[in-house]
């Protein structure tokens, strides 16, 4: 994968997570979309935004790894 992409998708994945830090609840809702089991999955995150929150924090952790272990610049 080039350096840039997984750069620009290490980024989606640290604002992703700092929305869902920030507004656990209605990032959660706005994805009440798709199949039941989908639904279902994501009514918990809604009933428990503690728990969207640690997932937003994941998110952002992860994303910052990603970058800190990518090379410094493009092949």
């Amino acid at each position: 994968m080039q350096v840039r992409i997984a750069e620009s998708i290490a980024l989606v994945t640290i604002g992703d997570g700092v929305i869902a830090a920030l507004f656990p609840a209605r990032h959660a809702a706005r994805w009440m979309i798709g199949p039941d089991p989908v639904r279902r999955v994501v009514a918990k995150f809604v009933q428990h935004p503690g728990l969207m929150r640690a997932a937003g924090v994941v998110q952002i952790v992860a994303g910052i790894a990603w970058v800190a272990a990518l090379p410094p610049k493009p092949r």
